[in-house]
C-alpha cells in the first residue's frame, strides 16, 4: 500500500484508545510513530482483561489493535534527563500527539504555549473529553462518559422504554481517533505550505455531537428519541425478521419511488398505490400500521427469499450481524478489513485494520492496497536503545540513562 506519510515523525504521548488509535492510523499511513510511555506503561495494556482478552506481553490483542506499527520509548518525564531526551526528539519531530489532560502537560512543560514557542514547526495535537472551555473542560472523560452518556447516544439510540446502552468499550474512542488523525493530516498540509505547526484539538464530546448531528437538528423540530421499531420514523427504514429467524434492516430513502415496488415484491398488489402507504409523507403518518403489515409479510419468507426480492427491486438492505459473525464476513475478508495476525507467542487473532487505504495507481487486486503490519505493538520501551542511538546518544550515555531508570526497556 502506498504510504503518503513516510518521512513524518510523530511523538505519541497517549493512553487507552482514542489517542493511540490516531497514532496507529498515522503509523499505518507511513509515519514513524514513537510511543512514549512511563516505565509502568499505558494503562490500556491491561484493559483487554475486562473484555476477556489475554493481556500477556506475548499476546495482547486489544492493545495491539491501537498500537501496532509503532516503536516504543519509555521515559521518566518527571526527571530532567527524561524531559531532555523528549525535547531532543521534538526538535526534529513533525507531530506531538497527546491525550494527557492539559494540567498534566503544563506540569511537564509540554503544553501548546510552551512547545509552540520552543518548536514552532510542531503540529501539536491533543484529544480530551469535553473540549478546551466550559465547566467540564478539566473533567476526566472516557468515551463511555463523554461520548456516550453526555451526548444522548447512550439513551436515545436504544429501543424505546428500555434501559440505556451498555456501550462497547472504545467505540466512541475509535470514531474520534479517525477525526483526530484527519485533523493532524490537515495540519501537516498546512505545515508543508508554511513551515509552521499549529494546535489541533478534538474532544470525545464534540465527536459524539457530530456523530449524532442528524438527531441534534431533527429534535428541534418535533423528532423524538428514543424510537421503537414498532412505530419508527418511517416504516421502510427499520428492522424485520424472516421466517427462518434472521433479523435484517431495510433502508428506503425514497419511499415515493420504492414503496410500491416493495409491496409488489411482497405480493401485496392490493396495497400498491394505496394513499396510506405509497408516499413518504403518508407512510410516515401510518408508520405503526405499515410496520405491522410489513412484519407479517416478511415473516412468511426466508432470508434468502427476502434477499432475492430486495435485489430485484434494487432496495438497500442487509442482515443484522453480530460482531463475531463479521470476523468471517467474506466482504470484510476480501477487502482485508479483518486480517489474521500472529501474536508474539505464535497464536493468531483476527484483527480489525484501520479503514483508509491509499494507492498511487488504480489497484488491480487487494494486494495492491493491503494494510501493512511492520511490527506488533511495542513492549514498554522496546525500542528505547534503538531510538536513543538514532538521536546521537553514545552507548555510555544510554547505559547511564538505563542505570538511573530514566529510560526503561522491557523484554519478553
Amino acid at each position: 500500500m502506498f504510504k503518503p506519510l513516510e518521512g513524518v515523525k510523530v511523538v505519541d504521548l497517549t493512553y487507552f484508545v482514542a489517542g493511540p488509535g490516531a497514532g496507529r492510523m498515522l503509523a499505518d499511513w507511513g509515519a514513524d510513530v514513537i510511543k512514549v510511555e512511563p516505565s509502568f506503561g499505558d494503562p490500556a495494556r491491561s484493559t483487554g482483561a475486562t473484555m476477556s482478552c489475554p493481556i500477556d506481553k506475548a499476546c495482547n490483542p486489544f492493545y495491539n489493535a491501537y498500537n501496532s506499527n509503532k516503536r516504543g520509548l519509555s521515559l521518566n518525564l518527571k526527571t530532567e534527563e527524561g524531559k531532555a531526551v523528549l525535547d531532543k526528539i521534538l526538535e526534529t519531530a513533525d507531530v506531538f500527539l497527546s491525550s494527557y489532560r492539559t494540567g498534566a502537560l503544563k506540569r511537564l512543560g509540554l503544553d501548546y504555549e510552551t512547545l509552540s514557542k520552543k518548536h514552532p514547526h510542531l503540529v501539536w495535537a491533543q484529544l480530551n473529553g469535553f473540549g478546551d472551555f466550559g465547566p467540564a473542560k478539566d473533567n476526566p472523560g472516557f468515551d463511555t462518559v463523554a461520548y456516550w452518556a453526555r451526548s444522548g447516544a447512550m439513551i436515545d439510540l436504544t429501543e424505546k422504554n428500555t434501559s440505556p446502552i451498555n456501550p462497547l468499550i472504545g467505540f466512541g474512542d475509535a470514531t474520534t481517533s479517525c477525526t483526530l488523525a484527519a485533523g493532524i493530516a490537515a495540519a501537516l498540509y498546512g505545515k508543508a505550505r508554511t513551515g509552521k505547526g499549529c494546535k489541533v484539538m478534538v474532544s470525545l464530546f464534540a465527536q459524539a455531537i457530530w456523530s449524532g448531528s442528524a438527531g441534534m437538528v431533527s429534535t428541534q423540530y418535533g423528532d423524538e428519541y428514543p424510537k421503537t421499531r414498532l412505530n419508527p420514523g418511517t416504516p421502510v427504514m427499520n428492522t424485520f425478521k424472516s421466517s427462518d429467524g434472521q433479523w435484517f434492516y431495510m433502508s428506503i430513502l425514497e419511499p415515493d419511488r420504492y414503496n410500491n415496488a416493495l409491496l409488489h415484491e411482497l405480493g401485496r398488489d392490493d396495497l400498491v398505490d394505496d394513499p396510506r402507504y405509497c408516499t413518504a409523507a403518508a407512510s410516515k403518518a401510518h408508520s405503526a400500521e405499515m410496520t405491522e403489515i410489513l412484519s407479517q409479510e416478511f415473516a412468511k419468507h426466508t432470508m434468502d427469499e427476502i434477499g432475492a426480492m430486495f435485489h430485484h427491486a434494487d432496495i438497500a438492505y442487509d442482515r443484522v450481524q453480530h460482531m463475531k459473525e463479521v470476523l468471517d464476513d467474506p466482504q470484510a475478508l476480501e477487502n482485508m478489513y479483518i486480517v489474521p495476525v500472529t501474536n508474539r507467542d505464535g497464536s493468531v487473532t483476527k484483527q480489525p485494520m484501520t479503514p483508509v487505504r491509499f494507492a498511487s495507481r488504480e489497484p488491480q487486486t487487494i494486494e495492491d492496497i493491503a494494510p501493512t503490519l511492520d511490527r506488533p505493538a511495542p513492549l514498554v520501551g522496546e525500542h528505547s536503545v534503538e531510538i536513543l542511538r538514532e538521536y546521537g546518544y553514545t552507548e555510555e550515555q544510554i547505559q547511564e540513562l538505563l542505570d538511573k531508570k530514566v529510560v526503561t526497556v522491557d523484554t519478553l
